[in-house]
């Protein structure tokens, strides 16, 4: 009944437990591993394949046209401008440096430990990329726009959310990293695996931010 009447508020609770649940957090590690493991075998070499065909095959001129824009809120330097810029907000409304500083460890921890384990898997990018795009020449698994998105724009969620939780903000960074999502698969940057692998390891970054940020007694 509840959610009949509060529909938004029960997909942002929803959407919250879904990325800070402890089973999905043990969950992501455990499919992590095991797809870096197999990322040759067969069956994940056909699904990339597929997708990848399929996304440049696709009629969605829409997606495929906007894929860049998209992209820029998973970028590295969009991540750091707004980290800095909500750190500072942050700390000049609540008068926390700790509380600034849990921001800019999210920031730090996830691309830091995505460059990890760029540099472990050593995974190359598809050769293919879609017309007047770039082609980035560092490794691939997992995808760091994606990882570093759900890290920093949901621990970001978090904390508004106790400032302000009369908007949903878990919904909002959803669609902020559903985009994201769909500019790596459109762009070619990525092969399907790597999202997976990125969604996985951005769960796992964004809890141990949110341990961090319990530890550092900023609540």
């Amino acid at each position: 009944m509840y959610f009949f009447l509060h529909p938004i508020s029960s997909l942002n609770h929803l959407v919250a437990r879904l990325f800070t649940d402890q089973i999905v957090l043990f969950a992501s590690i455990i499919f992590f591993f095991y797809l870096g493991a197999s990322l040759n075998s067969t069956y994940w070499k056909n699904l990339d394949e597929k997708i990848g065909n399929w996304s440049s095959n696709s009629r969605i001129e829409l997606l495929k046209t906007r894929s860049n824009d998209f992209a820029i809120f998973g970028n590295a330097i969009f991540h750091i401008a707004f980290s800095l810029i909500f750190a500072i907000i942050v700390f000049l409304a609540k008068h926390k440096s700790l509380l600034s500083i849990s921001i800019l460890f999210t920031l730090i921890f996830s691309w830091g430990l995505n460059r990890l384990l760029k540099i472990i898997y050593k995974r190359e990018r598809p050769k293919q990329v879609a017309e007047n795009t770039e082609k980035r020449l560092s490794y691939c698994f997992p995808s760091g726009h994606v990882m570093a998105s759900i890290s920093i724009y949901f621990f970001s969620s978090v904390l508004l959310q106790n400032f302000m939780p009369f908007f949903p903000w878990y919904l909002i960074s959803l669609v902020i990293c559903f985009f994201v999502v769909l500019s790596r698969i459109f762009l070619n940057h990525h092969f399907f695996t790597d999202i997976l692998g990125g969604i996985c390891m951005g769960i796992v970054a964004l809890n141990i931010s949110i341990w961090v940020y319990f530890l550092l007694g900023v609540l």
